[in-house]
């Protein structure tokens, strides 16, 4: 941020939003052949190809229009709506032709993955995200060192960024799918990833619009500055899903294969699984946000981010939890009720995101997003009829420590308090986590005894009980 400026840091955030948004919604077709390649795994070669190929070509027609859609939105709210000075508006009209190209690139790279996906090749999938991530974080800096500072110049170095992810999807692809198989499209499998994907296109285009329209009116009301003060921490905190997100990358292949009981019980075990695992990164965030950021930042810091950032990660820890209930509804051919939940939350999310930004600023904002996170996590699971008792018993003191954690924090500053405080509720969390799994069937056991603690820890408590029958 200090390389090129708080404000013109807001502004590429903002062009990076417009990028990511677009670039999700790929009408559902990168999900649409996960879950066919998945649900027909033993499929002859070259039908599954049909398949990767009716998906490729379906982007390459979509992704046209979605860029062609990108570049007048954009550049209307380049144009017309961000508060900002008049020689960066200038630098966002020239960057526009490199977001409207972003908008095909990803969307393809979704495609292509979908269907590394469907076939469990995660550790490809991982692999080209990590270039194209970083990709978009360094090659602007790089660009503004050795180039020049110009927006253009940033974001067409984020658009070959997400190009060097993309080549390496496509070459996984051609390797484990279309090598040797004839290009062979099929209108009638174009169709079928439609009608699957139709719905999951509603929830690509409402649901990172309601994740992402708190920039949009943060950057309308207040300026690029408070796009930064506040994008800053959410970064940091959104992050983070990296790793509940790759548990359910896992989970929805296996959702789609499973019979409906057997998907169910599994969506129950990981909900709590993924909270519990999760829950002692973000305790640990929480209670570090404020020396964590001053190291970061320094001088730069606005006080305001470490509140953001608390109650962001709060929300991203809701948001964990509904992953999972939103994969099994998909994989299960549901997702007509994730689509219908998204159109029917947006008008009041973002009503709750006028009124608490009115009535607390920033805070207010990122407040709304913990709230609609959190509805978001009940009524999926819900839907999924994944709540009973057990699911309440195991999630709930997970919760209350998180939410203690927030609460908490503000009595701890500096390093020694906060790291103690973090430390008291982590344990707190991992004794939970690792009283769950003693008691988890086999099966389930066995996944989570492959990382070192948990083996270990377990093995202790299994010769102590040893112990105890025996005496």
């Amino acid at each position: 941020m200090s390389t090129i400026g708080v404000e013109r840091y807001g502004a590429l955030v903002i062009a990076w939003t417009l990028l990511g948004y677009f670039g999700q919604a790929d009408f559902g077709i990168g999900r649409a052949v996960a879950q066919r390649i998945a649900s027909s795994r033993n499929s002859p070669p070259d039908q599954i190809a049909s398949v990767v190929w009716s998906g490729i070509v379906s982007m390459l027609i979509l992704g046209g229009l979605g860029a062609l859609f990108a570049l007048v939105a954009s550049g209307y709210y380049f144009g017309e709506v961000m508060k900002v000075e008049p020689g960066l508006r200038q630098e966002l009209m020239r960057s526009l032709w490199a977001l409207a190209l972003c908008s095909p690139v990803v969307t393809l790279t979704g495609v292509l993955s979908g269907a590394l996906i469907g076939m469990e090749r995660f550790k490809y999938t991982s692999w080209s995200f990590l270039v194209s991530n970083l990709g978009l974080q360094i090659l602007p800096l790089v660009a503004a060192a050795t180039i020049s500072k110009d927006l253009q110049w940033l974001v067409a170095a984020s658009l070959i960024g997400r190009a060097l992810g993309l080549v390496m999807m496509g070459t996984m692809v051609w390797r484990q799918f279309l090598a040797g198989q004839a290009v062979r499209p099929s209108w009638a499998e174009m169709r079928r990833l439609a009608n699957f994907g139709a719905w999951i296109m509603v929830s690509a285009l409402i649901g990172p619009l309601m994740i992402y329209s708190d920039r949009f009116i943060i950057g309308a009301i207040y300026g690029a500055f408070a796009v930064a003060v506040y994008t800053i921490p959410y970064q940091v905190a959104y992050r983070t899903l990296v790793l509940p997100q790759s548990v359910v990358g896992v989970l929805f292949p296996r959702f789609a294969a499973l019979d409906d009981d057997e998907a169910l019980v599994r969506c129950r075990q990981f909900t709590v699984f993924v909270g519990q695992l999760f829950a002692p990164f973000i305790i640990g965030l929480i209670c570090l946000a404020e020396p964590l950021l001053t190291l970061w930042l320094g001088s730069h810091l606005d006080p305001r981010s470490v509140e953001i950032a608390k109650i962001i990660l709060l929300g991203v820890w809701f948001m964990a939890l509904a992953n999972v209930p939103l994969a099994l509804l998909q994989a299960r051919g549901n997702p007509q009720f994730t689509a219908m939940l998204s159109i029917s939350e947006l008008p009041f999310y973002l009503g709750i995101l006028f009124i608490l930004g009115n009535a607390f600023g920033l805070a207010g904002i990122a407040w709304a997003f913990t709230l609609r996170s959190a509805a978001d996590a009940v009524i999926l699971a819900w839907r999924a009829r994944a709540v009973d008792r057990w699911l309440l018993g195991h999630v709930a003191p997970t919760a209350a420590l998180v939410l203690l954690s927030v609460l908490a924090s503000d009595l701890a500053p500096g390093w020694f308090a906060a790291m103690a405080l973090a430390a008291i509720l982590v344990a707190a969390c991992l004794a939970h986590l690792l009283h769950t799994i003693s008691r988890m069937p086999h099966d389930v056991r066995l996944q989570f005894e492959r990382l070192p603690l948990v083996r270990s820890v377990l093995g202790r408590m299994s010769e102590r009980r040893a112990v105890d029958r025996s005496a």
